[in-house]
């Protein structure tokens, strides 16, 4: 029996959420709810949250600072919130605002980024600067975007099993050992990715993506083309398409993950023999020996799960054209 072949899918196969923009009515919510990364509170972010605030209340707009996670979650339960918040903003990187699409889709969302890649802010231009996220607020343009679904838990990015969920796994560890606050930069991911290179043992993985198997030890599924150190993994993956694209490289073993990495960098990765894409609505990853996963950099457990696509699911204002 010959290899696989990916399904593709033409636009008209696809429940697409591309549309045209939608504005909030003129009588909409003055209430704006920031769910802030308890780091935000300190130092350089500190400042540049006190700005946002400053500015907002300015314009004439209600704000109520949730520093903590819990706060978000029984905010968003209250009776009559849709109706009475205009938006939430996750204010710091993209680990804030996976806790704010899994705590509260009720109100569409603003990214005010001050994490380490702030990748979904990249994608959608969203920036750390009080007067754009003001006059993004102000305008009021709703754009709907998929988000995926890992087992019960949302993502904007990307789901991955195998290294990179090995990774996220020792890094949480980190994170949860001894006491207080551990602040995540891009230096805390070199001793998880040296220690991964020595000790992980890539178990062998079934991938079935829409009917279609594959075998391998690294996978990867994109809702939208951003990933850490820019690096362009899923250079087709759109986030209004209905579909998750999917990257998997089928090898295992620490040298032949760097040869990936190398493909990766001059984009020829998808050119390889070894190397499996293409685009699907539901993605299955099954394995003999559990492998760890992750979801927009946040460890969730271990093999099996089941990757889908929810089309339309998270609304976001359009700051695509708000001058800068």
């Amino acid at each position: 029996m010959g290899p696989p072949v990916a399904i593709h899918y033409n636009a008209d196969d696809v429940n697409s959420t591309q549309q045209e923009d939608t504005a909030l009515p003129d009588d909409s919510p003055r209430k704006i709810a920031i769910a802030a990364n308890p780091y935000s509170g300190r130092g350089r972010n500190r400042r540049h949250l006190d700005a946002l605030i400053a500015a907002l209340s300015a314009a004439g707009y209600q704000v109520q600072p949730l520093w903590e996670k819990a706060a978000l979650a029984e905010l968003a339960v209250t009776e009559g919130f849709a109706e009475t918040y205009r938006c939430v903003i996750a204010a710091g990187g993209d680990g804030t605002l996976l806790h704010v699409v899994n705590q509260c889709r009720a109100a569409p969302v603003v990214v005010y980024p001050m994490g380490n890649e702030n990748l979904f802010a990249r994608q959608f231009g969203f920036r750390c600067d009080p007067r754009q996220t003001v006059d993004t607020i102000a305008r009021g343009r709703i754009r709907q975007v998929d988000l995926g679904r890992a087992g019960d838990r949302y993502f904007t990015l990307v789901a991955s099993a195998g290294f990179d969920g090995y990774v996220a796994q020792q890094l949480a560890q980190w994170r949860q050992h001894g006491e207080g606050l551990k602040r995540v930069g891009r230096l805390s991911y070199a001793l998880p990715i040296v220690r991964g290179m020595r000790q992980y043992d890539y178990p062998p993985m079934t991938i079935t993506a829409d009917g279609q198997k594959f075998d391998g030890c690294l996978v990867m599924a994109f809702n939208i083309n951003q990933y850490a150190m820019k690096l362009n993994l899923a250079p087709g993956a759109e986030p209004d398409d209905g579909l998750l694209d999917y990257v998997i490289f089928e090898r295992p073993g620490s040298m032949r993950l760097f040869g990936y990495a190398l493909s990766v960098m001059f984009g020829r990765h998808c050119r390889r023999h070894d190397v499996h894409h293409g685009r699907a609505r539901r993605i299955t990853i099954e394995a003999q020996s559990p492998v760890p996963v992750e979801i927009d950099g946040d460890a969730v457990g271990i093999t099996p799960v089941d990757i889908s696509i929810e089309p339309g699911a998270l609304r976001i204002f359009d700051s695509s054209r708000v001058p800068g």
